[in-house]
């Protein structure tokens, strides 16, 4: 009676597992979108696109108005030797010009002659103007235009980081999915051999079946309480798997508590589009997290390498500045009393221009060199990699076309099985045959339909693979 007793309790909770989820179905649609919206690092990837952000802010920073004001006194002995200042506002152009406004004021006994000013002080407007090297380009706006494509680099990033978390968690969704479809499997052909042992046992104990079958039906029964057995702690060890990923409010699911869920069935699982190799390939640099962000290096190079020629160019920096007496640009002179503004812009000002060149031009050309080995060698990981996906690529979409076709021959070979079975049984009706064979026949059966469960299983998961290796999963859920 024992194994009897065993079997009756590993059947009720086997049962008793099934039926507590039977209205709590967790879709890979829903699963994945929650993977997306809650894990860490799916939370932690579109945190990229605040640091891009953040980056382009801070780059643009370069061309913030700035104030300053610069004001010393000296005095000695009881005398004020000076006292001088200056206060205003610069700022820098994205066209490399720099506009300056300033008020400047000097008084004391020791002055420079060459600072002496009019009594109510000085007004300025200034502006400077790279002829030259910086004229058409220069650090800042090669910085905002690296943090500008760094930006598209972090979201591939971000791609990136959430194509392979939706790979893992599809993955583990559909192991989970095959254990639970492997357990049903399982439970069904213990309650079947259970239930036919039973019917023996009655026979025998009637006189109408040998002690043998009995004998025979049970040691059935024993085989589908261990594989019974082995179905529920893959099954236990699957729903850990799916525990670890599903997160809610920033908190994971303890690992003790109940999960009381049921996945869909597993031809349903992935509902994507069957589409041709072709379709995946085509485009693969723009698509793929990789290949983006190594295209966002190779442009980000170039940009090194258009700061890195203009440094080839001479430094010729030409500053005018309009002074005022006080803060009025137009006063009248001794020479010309009624002095208009556009008359002052050539009579009170300050000009000046500054050269600079490096004779040999080693650190210069030291540069680009650099920058163009750099690029070669981008440009050649780049090559590597697209081919190293598109291999990839088609590696998975032969899987997945290996699959659907053995899914089909797998569909004939079980209802072959079926009929087969059915044949025997009405054979053993009409005393022509055994239960020795129809253990067989359904032991046959039940087996092809574990591996057409896992069949199905390794189905879904190259076909996620092949969008997967394609970059195209988060554009998916």
């Amino acid at each position: 009676m024992k194994p009897t007793i065993i079997a009756l309790f590993l059947l009720f909770f086997a049962e008793s597992m099934l039926a507590q989820t039977l209205d709590s179905v967790l879709t890979l649609q829903q699963f994945l979108s929650n993977i997306k919206q809650e894990h860490p690092v799916a939370r932690n990837a579109e945190l990229l696109l605040r640091q891009a952000e953040a980056q382009v802010r801070q780059a643009r920073g370069a061309f913030d108005p700035k104030l300053f004001s610069d004001w010393q006194q000296k005095s000695f002995d009881g005398k004020r030797y000076y006292r001088t200042g200056e206060m205003g506002a610069k700022v820098t152009t994205q066209w490399g010009m720099e506009f300056k406004a300033s008020y400047t004021n000097a008084s004391g006994s020791f002055l420079n002659p060459e600072e002496l000013l009019p009594d109510p002080g000085q007004a300025v407007l200034g502006l400077s103007i790279p002829l030259l090297n910086g004229l058409f380009f220069d650090a800042n706006r090669a910085g905002l235009n690296i943090a500008t494509l760094d930006r598209d680099g972090l979201d591939a990033e971000r791609r990136g980081l959430i194509n392979d978390l939706m790979l893992q968690a599809g993955i583990t969704y559909l192991n989970w999915t095959i254990a639970y479809n492997q357990l049903q499997v399982t439970e069904q052909a213990y309650q079947l051999s259970l239930t036919r042992f039973r019917g023996i046992r009655e026979s025998y104990f009637v006189g109408d079946k040998p002690a043998v079958d009995t004998i025979e039906t049970f040691t059935q029964v024993q085989n589908w309480q261990l594989e019974l057995n082995d179905a529920l702690t893959v099954y236990s060890n699957a729903s850990l798997g799916m525990r670890a990923l599903r997160w809610n409010n920033g908190r994971p699911t303890p690992a003790d508590s109940p999960w009381n869920w049921q996945p869909e069935r597993l031809n349903q699982a992935v509902q994507l589009p069957a589409m041709p190799i072709d379709s995946f390939t085509q485009g693969l640099e723009l698509q793929h997290p990789d290949l983006r962000a190594l295209r966002v290096d190779l442009r980000q190079l170039d940009v090194e390498r258009k700061l890195a020629a203009e440094q080839f160019k001479p430094r010729l920096d030409l500053s005018y500045n309009l002074l005022g007496r006080g803060f009025d640009f137009s006063p009248a002179t001794k020479e010309n009393p009624t002095l208009t503004l556009t008359e002052a812009l050539g009579t009170n000002f300050k000009w000046g221009l500054n050269f600079s060149f490096p004779l040999l031009l080693r650190k210069e050309r030291g540069k680009m060199e650099l920058i163009q080995i750099k690029q070669l060698q981008t440009g050649n990981k780049f090559d590597q990699k697209r081919i190293e996906i598109e291999n990839k690529l088609r590696s998975y979409y032969n899987d997945y076309e290996n699959t659907r076709q053995q899914i089909q021959r797998y569909q004939i070979l079980i209802r072959n099985l079926q009929a087969l079975l059915q044949a025997e049984q009405r054979k053993l009706e009409a005393g022509e045959s055994s239960i020795f064979l129809i253990n067989s026949r359904e032991q046959k059966l039940i087996e092809t339909q574990l591996k057409f469960n896992k069949l199905q299983g390794e189905f879904a998961k190259n076909l996620l693979s092949v969008y997967w290796a394609a970059g195209r999963l988060p554009l998916l859920f």
